[in-house]
């Protein structure tokens, strides 16, 4: 253990011992919140000092303390509760006038009884009365079953088939839920079947898994079939619905060691599948000693072949229990079958034959290279899933299969072969294929394998922020856009930023604009140094971007006319701080609202890191506050830009904005003079400002600020 641990553990150990609950309270707090964290994969870094934890709780149960202690006691014995802790709950149960505390006793109380070898008799007859109380609400009453329900005693049994007499439809249908667990049905059956038939088609989806759960697990793969055989057909319902372990056992074997394909089919389906034989078994453990029967049928039926059992085999032995001599099993699958869902499974099987050897089988690697090439195969069952096989369990020895697929596979397969390629490594060996296949493709790929574009993977990331889509027609312009996605930089890829800006074509100068602002662009390549060279040409494009009219809307899929100034606004944002003059002149000059906008977002942020105004944004922001022609609420948001500007620079043109006619703007202004070190200096001004105002519930918030605030700076 680190001596960071250490020192961690060392402290959290003593707020555990504190006297005062509110500090142990807290600790009991951090501890939830790191298990609560456990499920994401990661361990509770408190838990060498569960005991602890555990005693501190039952101190802080045993104490008249507050709700909020005896919570965090609570949820921490759901978590922590042994059979000792049964009484201590039942106080906590019992005296808890908080909603909050009932909750968390009774998590904690299922629980303490689950770790007893005896139930609590006290605590059992708390929750039993809780879950009968007709006067409780149906929720409380349904979280005291749901505890009850989660446990193997006798009396939770009765319980529940109590509550599912109640006259209330939805704790009927809640214990029927329990009622339908596969134990339980063994000897409530006929009980469920009654209650499901009495409910409306509408009862929820409580009673949807209920009426599934009397359906039982028929089959993965034969869902459709009824075997005649009436020796069969029982051992199928028994199989479903056993009286015990033993008879569902024997149903089993009567099943998989029958000479009817289907049933066999249904036998296997009912050992692989977790819906299945283990579900159904109070000792689960019991199907384990089948396995080797299991596996030895399984490759009888492809030996034989009982084709119609032939998916439901292949799905037993899978990728996990495959042995060398499959192969040719396999092999012989593969050369018989017409079934896209068969080739499926004897695909996945392949891959454990391929995976666990050293020396590959050479004749299973072109048996599944050969799929990938059939016309006559689907796409997604097989197609896909060799490609991917292939590809785990060759990595760069499928190099031979999959650039053939670039060269001669249709595009769908094209663009996994090209997935799969990158994946291994085979960009490197292979780029001047994959690139000629990926600009076959055009300016969308033909599919994205797990959510990836392969051309992104080709030509790299980014295409660009706002143009994302758009294929320049012009052959340089193209080129030099593919180098920027080039994971490097070095002398190319600045002539070809150069190309793009210079090229007087809004959509690359928008790219180029893109890349070069974007921290996945050309900082994620060469660091802050990669912007240097073309800093000055892109000042120019972003001064020259930002005075123009919107771009062509088809030049960019998802920004339509705004990508030319999001892109160079994107840019703005990087140089502002550095560029007052350039961000001066573009707040004056905005082309456009939205410009306008993201150039006092971006005055806003060097304000917020700048210790002075720069006297060019005050007087940009100022001018803008009093142009009438300008939207009344950017005339606004300027004023309050000025507001949070650093420093008094901003004082002379809030004064001005106060004359202008429109009580919004004036306001606004008035809001941004009432400082302790200005206030003073003002003060007539604003109250004549404060007596020409309205007095409505309309007027703008500051107005009643403003007033309020000179009333009390007055007294």
């Amino acid at each position: 253990m680190s001596d960071d641990e250490q020192s961690r553990l060392g402290e959290f150990s003593a707020r555990l011992e504190s006297e005062d609950p509110d500090v142990v309270s807290g600790a009991l707090d951090d501890y939830q919140s790191a298990q609560a964290d456990t499920r994401w994969g990661v361990d509770n870094p408190y838990w060498p000092l569960d005991n602890e934890v555990r005693f501190a709780a039952r101190d802080l149960l045993a104490r008249p303390s507050s709700d909020r202690s005896h919570a965090s006691a609570l949820t921490v014995l759901w978590h922590l509760a042994e059979e000792e802790d049964a009484d201590l709950i039942a106080d906590a149960l019992e005296g808890a006038a908080d909603a909050e505390v009932r909750d968390v006793a009774l998590r904690a109380a299922g629980t303490a009884l689950a770790e007893s070898d005896e139930p609590n008799r006290r605590l059992l007859a708390l929750i039993t009365a809780r879950a009968l109380d007709e006067g409780l609400d149906v929720q409380d009453r349904k979280d005291a079953m749901h505890v009850l329900g989660e446990l193997d005693l006798p009396e939770a049994d009765d319980l529940i088939v109590r509550l599912s007499a109640s006259s209330e439809p939805e704790l009927q249908v809640y214990a029927a839920v329990f009622l339908a667990t596969p134990l339980r049905l063994r000897v409530h059956r006929d009980r469920v079947r009654r209650l499901v038939e009495s409910w409306p088609e509408d009862a929820g989806w409580e009673a949807k898994h209920v009426r599934e759960a009397l359906e039982g697990f028929h089959s993965t793969y034969w869902n459709d079939a009824e075997l005649d055989d009436p020796v069969l057909r029982a051992a199928h319902d028994e199989l479903r619905f056993p009286p015990g372990d033993d008879a569902c056992l024997r149903a089993f074997s009567t099943l998989l060691c029958s000479e009817n394909p289907v049933a066999v089919g249904i036998a296997l389906d009912h050992y692989e599948s977790w819906q299945g034989l283990r579900r159904v078994l109070a000792d689960e453990e019991r199907a384990e000693a089948y396995l080797p029967e299991v596996l030895a049928r399984a490759r009888e039926v492809l030996r034989r072949p009982m084709s119609p059992a032939e998916v439901s085999a292949l799905n037993m032995i899978g990728a996990q229990h495959t042995e060398p001599g499959d192969a040719d099993l396999l092999l012989d699958v593969f050369t018989r079958t017409d079934s896209d869902e068969v080739r499926n499974k004897a695909i996945w099987t392949a891959y454990g034959v391929l995976d666990e050897a050293e020396v590959k089988d050479e004749r299973l690697v072109a048996a599944l290279g050969d799929l990938i090439f059939d016309p006559s195969v689907g796409f997604y069952l097989t197609k896909e899933t060799a490609i991917r096989v292939l590809a785990d369990s060759l990595g760069a020895d499928a190099d031979g299969i999959l650039v053939r697929a670039l060269r001669e596979g249709e595009p769908k397969v094209q663009a996994h072969a090209s997935y799969y390629l990158v994946r291994t490594g085979g960009l490197d060996r292979h780029r001047a294929i994959m690139e000629e296949v990926a600009e076959s493709w055009g300016d969308r790929p033909p599919q994205r394998p797990w959510g990836e574009d392969p051309i992104e993977l080709i030509f790299g990331k980014p295409h660009s922020v706002h143009w994302e889509g758009h294929r320049l027609a012009d052959p340089d312009l193209y080129r030099a856009h593919k180098r920027l996605r080039a994971p490097t930089v070095d002398a190319s890829y600045h002539q070809a930023l150069r190309t793009l800006l210079e090229s007087g074509d809004e959509a690359a100068v928008g790219i180029a604009l893109d890349h070069w602002s974007s921290p996945e662009g050309a900082v994620k390549r060469g660091g802050e140094k990669a912007r240097e060279p073309e800093r000055a040409l892109v000042l120019d494009r972003i001064g020259e971007a930002l005075r123009q009219p919107p771009s062509s809307a088809d030049l960019s899929r998802v920004h339509g006319s705004e990508a030319k100034h999001l892109s160079a606004l994107s840019a703005l944002d990087v140089v502002a701080a550095q560029e007052p003059a350039l961000l001066a002149e573009v707040v004056g000059a905005a082309a456009s609202d939205l410009v306008r906008e993201g150039a006092l977002d971006a005055v806003e942020a060097v304000f917020r890191d700048a210790e002075d105004a720069d006297p060019r944004l005050v007087e940009a922001l100022g001018n803008v506050a009093c142009d009438g022609s300008v939207p009344l609420d950017a005339r606004v948001r300027a004023v309050e830009v000025l507001d949070e500007s650093p420093g008094t620079n901003s004082v002379a043109a809030l004064v001005q904005a106060t004359r202008c006619p429109e009580v919004e703007v004036q306001a606004a202004a008035a809001w941004g003079l009432m400082w302790d070190e200005v206030i003073e200096d003002h003060r007539p001004l604003l109250a004549e400002l404060c007596a020409s105002w309205p007095v409505t519930d309309d007027a703008p918030w500051q107005v009643t600020r403003v007033r309020e605030m000179l009333d009390a700076a007055g007294k």
